[in-house]
């Protein structure tokens, strides 16, 4: 069995194992928040882009978007979503740098959980800030504890698509707060891949800590892309924020 990076083998199945995904809906909520705390937005990045689904709606739309990831495989799916004002950038999104100033930046489906250490989101919190301009929003999310016990720890899903059977197995170490993703591909030519993923988990007043100690003004944070705010039932608690401005 060959080991491989994350989001490599599972890229070109990345859209049908997410198939139950409601992109619509979710899209019209990131697009109802942009558009609610910014008059006339035009440009707008999104960090960890995956596939390109939200790029190709907020293009459509008339909007420019840029989207960012570290995964090539993903970005040649995203790749054929990419027309009119959709761009797409293969990048670390804690080291990126970019000259132009964006008007809204938003990071979702838990990438934020991918950065390992404090310092690696504190990384990236500087990245976006540096694409900023004095009245530019980022929206993000981080999934919680409560996900993870409810719907991921010690459990197996299967899937059957494009000649390839995946088995995608959970387990989650409390003290480390490290959730292990493990990905077996194995396809009908007879190649076997593994690729693991990890993420951490981070309680919301950490966030906030950082947030602060980094220079943004938290404007709004939500729960699970509703107006309402977290609970223990969270799945996935949405942050908005804003630079601080200098006095």
């Amino acid at each position: 069995m060959e080991k491989s990076e994350p989001y490599t083998g599972i890229a070109e199945a990345y859209d049908y194992i997410l198939r139950h995904v409601d992109y619509e809906q979710w899209y019209l909520f990131i697009c109802g928040i942009m558009t609610h705390y910014i008059e006339n937005p035009e440009t707008v990045l999104e960090l960890g882009c995956g596939t390109g689904k939200f790029g190709a709606k907020f293009s459509a739309d008339n909007f420019r978007i840029y989207g960012i990831d570290n995964s090539l495989n993903m970005l040649r799916v995203a790749r054929t979503r990419a027309f009119r004002s959709f761009r797409i950038i293969c990048a670390d999104i804690r080291e990126f740098y970019l000259k132009r100033k964006f008007d809204f930046i938003f990071c979702v489906h838990d990438t934020m959980n991918y950065q390992l250490t404090t310092d690696d989101v504190r990384a990236v919190f500087r990245c976006v800030k540096r694409v900023m301009h004095s009245k530019s929003i980022f929206m993000f999310d981080i999934t919680t504890e409560h996900n993870i016990d409810r719907f991921f720890n010690n459990k197996t899903s299967y899937y059957k698509t494009r000649g390839m059977n995946i088995e995608w197995g959970n387990s989650y170490d409390r003290e480390k707060k490290h959730i292990l993703s493990s990905f077996t591909i194995r396809y009908n030519d007879g190649r076997v891949f593994n690729e693991e993923h990890i993420q951490k988990i981070y309680e919301q007043k950490e966030i906030e800590k950082i947030l602060d100690e980094e220079g943004f003004d938290i404007l709004k944070i939500c729960s699970d892309y509703t107006i309402f705010p977290p609970s223990a039932e969270t799945v996935m608690i949405n942050f908005i924020v804003k630079p601080r401005a200098v006095k």
